[in-house]
């Protein structure tokens, strides 16, 4: 009989079991709060580096998700069956409890294991993508030609192949389609892609091959021991193609890590045949001109499929064909050049100008330089052409910001000052789109655009002389610079991109407009006398540099419009900027220093400023001069955080500022505000936000919006209309006091979702003056017991018809959806009179039992349903009685809601059907004549992981659109997370965080 003490302390421990299922079941739900947390934070860091870096998460980070994914749907279970279970089921409650205990342990350890300290991302080797490329031109050359290299990679016995052919005839093209082909077949284990260029050396080939297959080389010098390791890495891989495209001169393979033991391939592209012999091709290919047939269609094809020539004009544009020689860039320059031309004088004219140009360029060649001359000579204005040229500053096959090369144009006055910078920016990007439609630029992606590198060279030879250029970006000088090298008559000079250490002297340059500096060591800094004769620089780029401080001289650059320091990580010291009043553009991002420079609030035109988030305190000063009104762009950052400002619009993310609520400032002229992920107990600047119309606050620990601990005088939040409020864990109501009449006054729409510790929304007293109310949704704000605090419902059973101080009059309220509030007793203890209501919907409030809303006229009702349980139905009470009777023809009996939905278990949850259903009813057109209602109770049912855990950018753009369709006139912005931006980007650093 010993196994019957063991028994009894078995029954005991069960029963105690029991009687802690509520304390223990309201620690799970806390624990599972908890690990719903960091899912979410796992999930944004995953999404970002798949679309930032293309990265996949580790074996073990998927299976954690699986298990966590798992665990909520059990989660889901238990609440369903704690519905189900009485007190006085004891069996059922012992069991429940035992299950509850056993999933406290499974979540405690689940968030153990979801730190992963090893990180969240499994190390793969560097793919490219498929190259962007153009159609190829001519069935017997082009394709022709393409087919022949190809039976050459798929031989055995060749190794080495050459394509060479003048410059413009297509060379890159072909090999474009090959390496497309290369990546879809499967065939070869990775395809590398090197552009060389004229200037090229072994260092830079090393380094293209390095970067291709992901080896770090940036620590190691010495040539022969670069290739050493290019050779170990080359030799793991078992079968690649290597890809020398526009090589000028011929190397030893070895030294770029390629041996005859390397199981792979060689296709190079080049101009003379002479290299092809060089590099010991075993196959060449030359790639002729264009047929005289080809080339026509080809110059047809870019003239436009409306292009209707008359048969004079016909004959004349054949000629123009003709003196481009067969040469496809020739020919799709000058043709574009050509559209919608209808004169035959113009042709005529064009035709001469084509026989007779005789400058050439040095590495053109003679046949070439002329044609793109030509198109050059044809851009509408002197000001389009200097646009044109300004191009020719970056490095050879160079991707630039379109944003970026914009603002140049505008400080160089390329561009006329509109007062509006959006306006100057419109003007830019129609520049810019007509030198991509005459082919003079190539649009690469959106906001992305290119030269191609026999146009830059027609733009660096007319810049030798008149304007004139300096261009040496990215050729790999070393060492310093000496004033030698500054003329005085140079008006742009690029250095972008070397390995330059020092800049010493004082240069005499006073024609000097732009200084491009930027990816250069410079590690032993700049004399502070550099910048003393360069009175006419507007443009300065100092961005990646290691530079410790800015040189006292750039204090006296008076027409200074752009200054770039990002990514300077070193830098401690900037000058004084008081002077710089023409200063448009100022990036600190990523940098050392402390605090903003001095002089600041003299910089009446500053249009962008991009800090680090080091400087918050100093921006606060500067907020309060007054001063940042002329921003139109504002971005803090730091390696977790980010605060982005367009004019009248804030944006934050990731920002910590626990016990920094006090001293927080923001702009008072705000009037769009998005929060998400951010630390702090609550706003207390908001109260002084008098013009804020829109406010969105997401996956933030705040207690509440407004920390009024006392009666205050000033009112809060005047004009705000749109609050949206998702997922704070903390979130205990919109005031902590009472607010003044006039408080939130204009607010139209106000989303309440996942807000689990919240009992009560708002005040009685704060509730009756929202005259303005249009929608209220409440969602998933699992402690709620009642919407709103306040009122005696004793009063109301008294059925005093007359007494008008039990009642709230919401002239406006069209809609009110409450869904999966669970515990949900009452909306409003006293009526809220609502005659504009056509929408109501109640999911998964099964304590709710009275509504007391008066409707206003339902007998005009002609359409809509009320869905629910028979029971539940039977059991709801209206404050109005014939209200109910007048909507009982409505109602439509909903079988899942009588069973807890257990039968819908598996298929789409029910809350977050209903939700679809509210959205979709809302985006129908109005109609004055119908009001539909959907009135559904059920059990809770939490929302899925594919819509809980949203990315910052598409809380700010789901905001933004709902708030633009409830409103017309307000313009979509969804949250910029513009692509990556190669480096030397003038807003490099505020782009990085923003992406995450």
């Amino acid at each position: 009989m010993e196994f019957i003490p063991e028994i009894a302390r078995t029954a005991w421990v069960q029963y105690i079991n029991s009687r802690s299922l509520e304390k223990n079941l309201d620690l799970l739900r806390t624990e599972m709060q908890e690990l719903g947390s960091r899912q979410t934070d796992v999930i944004i860091a995953l999404n970002t580096a798949k679309v930032v870096d293309g990265k996949k998460p580790k074996a073990e980070v998927s299976l954690w998700l699986e298990n966590v994914e798992k665990i909520i749907s059990q989660m889901t279970k238990i609440e369903e069956d704690y519905r189900e279970v009485g007190r006085d089921f004891l069996r059922s409650r012992v069991a429940l409890g035992n299950l509850v205990l056993k999933k406290i342990e499974e979540v405690v350890k689940l968030k153990e294991q979801g730190r992963f300290s090893e990180g969240l991302l499994a190390e793969i080797l560097p793919e490219s993508g498929s190259m962007p490329t153009t159609k190829l031109v001519g069935r017997t050359t082009a394709e022709r030609k393409f087919e022949q290299i190809w039976e050459s990679l798929m031989d055995h016995e060749v190794r080495i192949i050459g394509v060479y052919g003048m410059g413009g005839v297509g060379k890159t093209t072909i090999m474009t389609h090959i390496y497309n082909r290369i990546k879809s077949s499967g065939i070869f284990g990775i395809a590398i892609w090197v552009t060389v260029s004229n200037d090229s050396s072994i260092e830079r080939l090393q380094n293209g091959i390095a970067q291709a297959i992901g080896l770090n080389l940036s620590n190691e010098h010495d040539e022969m021991r670069r290739s050493m390791k290019l050779f170990e890495a080359l030799k793991r891989r078992e079968k690649f193609v290597v890809i020398f495209d526009d090589l000028w001169n011929s190397f030893p393979l070895e030294m770029v890590g390629i041996t005859e033991d390397n199981a792979c391939k060689i296709v190079l592209t080049t101009r003379s045949k002479n290299v092809c012999r060089g590099m010991k091709c075993q196959k060449k290919f030359e790639v002729e001109v264009l047929s005289t047939e080809e080339a026509w269609e080809l110059f047809k094809e870019r003239l436009g499929v409306n292009a209707v020539l008359s048969l004079e004009v016909e004959r004349i544009a054949k000629l123009v064909t003709q003196e481009c020689g067969g040469l496809p860039l020739g020919i799709i320059t000058v043709a574009s050049a050509m559209r919608e031309k209808n004169d035959i004088r113009e042709w005529r004219n064009a035709l001469e100008e084509l026989k007779c140009s005789t400058m050439e360029i040095e590495g053109m060649d003679d046949e070439l330089f002329p044609i793109l001359k030509f198109s050059y000579d044809r851009l509408k204005s002197e000001r389009i052409r200097s646009c044109f040229l300004y191009c020719a500053l970056f490095p050879e096959d160079h991707i630039f910001s379109a944003r970026e090369l914009i603002e140049c144009w505008i400080a160089e006055g390329l561009i006329d000052d509109m007062g509006d910078q959006e306006k100057e920016h419109d003007k830019g990007h129609t520049i810019l789109n007509g030198l991509i439609d005459v082919c003079m630029l190539v649009r690469w992606s959106d906001g992305y655009v290119g030269m191609h590198d026999l146009i830059r060279d027609l733009a660096i030879g007319i810049t030798r002389k008149s304007p004139q250029f300096v261009v040496k970006a990215g050729i790999g000088i070393r060492g310093s610079i000496g004033v030698e090298e500054f003329t005085e008559d140079v008006e742009k000079f690029s250095l972008m991109q070397n390995k330059i250490e020092m800049l010493s002297g004082e240069p005499n340059c006073p024609k000097l407009s732009t200084l491009l500096l930027q990816g250069n060591p410079l590690s032993r800094n700049i004399s502070h006398k550099f910048f003393n004769c360069m009175n006419s620089l507007r443009v300065l780029d100092l961005s990646n540099t290691s530079i410790k401080y800015v040189p006292e001289s750039v204090s006296n650059l008076e027409n200074l419009c752009i200054l770039l320091l990002n990514n300077c990580r070193r830098l401690k010291e900037v000058p004084s900027l008081a002077k710089l009043k023409h200063l448009r553009l100022l990036n600190l991002s990523y940098t050392g220093i402390k605090e903003l420079p001095h002089g600041m609030e003299c910089l009446v035109n500053l249009k962008e400023l991009y800090v680090h988030s080091k400087v918050w305190v100093d921006f606060d000063r500067y907020v309060r001069s007054g001063h940042w009104k002329c921003l139109k762009t504002f971005h803090l950052s730091s390696e977790s955080c980010s605060l982005t400002l367009e004019k009248y619009r804030m944006d934050f993310v990731n920002c910590n500022f626990i016990g920094e609520e006090s001293s927080f400032v923001l702009p008072v002229d705000i009037e769009v505000l998005d929060m998400y992920g951010c630390q702090l107990s609550s706003l207390p600047c908001l109260s002084r936000l008098q013009r804020l119309q829109e406010c969105g606050i997401f996956s933030c620990s705040m207690e509440w919006l407004l920390p009024i601990g006392e009666i205050t005088t000033i009112t809060s939040l005047p004009l705000i209309q749109f609050l949206c409020l998702r997922e704070l864990p903390s979130f205990k109501g919109l005031c902590k006091g009472v607010l003044p009449p006039g408080s939130f006054a204009c607010l139209r729409h106000l989303t309440v979702h996942e807000c689990h510790v919240l009992e009560n929304l708002m005040s009685l007293e704060l509730f009756q003056h929202l005259q303005c109310l249009e929608q209220i949704e409440i969602a998933e704000c699992s402690e709620m017991e009642e919407v709103i605090q306040g009122g005696d419902e004793a009063m109301l059973e008294k059925g005093d018809d007359n007494n008008n101080n039990n009642t709230i009059l919401l002239p406006k309220l069209r809609e009110l959806n409450l869904i999966n509030v669970r515990k949900l007793k009452s909306i409003c203890k006293w009526v809220i009179i609502c005659p504009s209501l056509i929408e109501i919907s109640i999911v998964g409030c099964c304590l709710l039992k009275k509504i007391h809303l008066s409707l206003g006229h339902p007998k005009f009702l002609v359409g809509g349903a009320i869905k629910g349980s028979k029971r539940w139905w039977d059991a709801l009470e209206w404050y109005d009685p014939n209200t109910k009777t007048l909507l009982q023809h409505l109602f439509k009996e909903d079988d899942d809601e009588e069973d807890g939905g257990r039968e819908g278990r598996g298929m789409k949850r029910k809350g977050e059907q209903e939700l679809e259903e509210v959205a979709s009813t809302s985006q129908r057109p109005e109609s004055p004549k119908t009001e539909n209602f959907t009135t559904t109770a059920g059990p809770p049912q939490p929302q899925t992981a594919q819509t809980k855990h949203l990315p910052p950018q598409r809380y700010f753009q789901d905001a933004a659109i709902h708030r633009a369709e409830s409103n017309k006139q307000t313009t979509i912005k969804p949250w910029d997370r513009p692509g990556e931006r190669p480096t030397g980007s003038m807003t490099e650093g505020a782009s990085t965080h923003e992406r995450s």
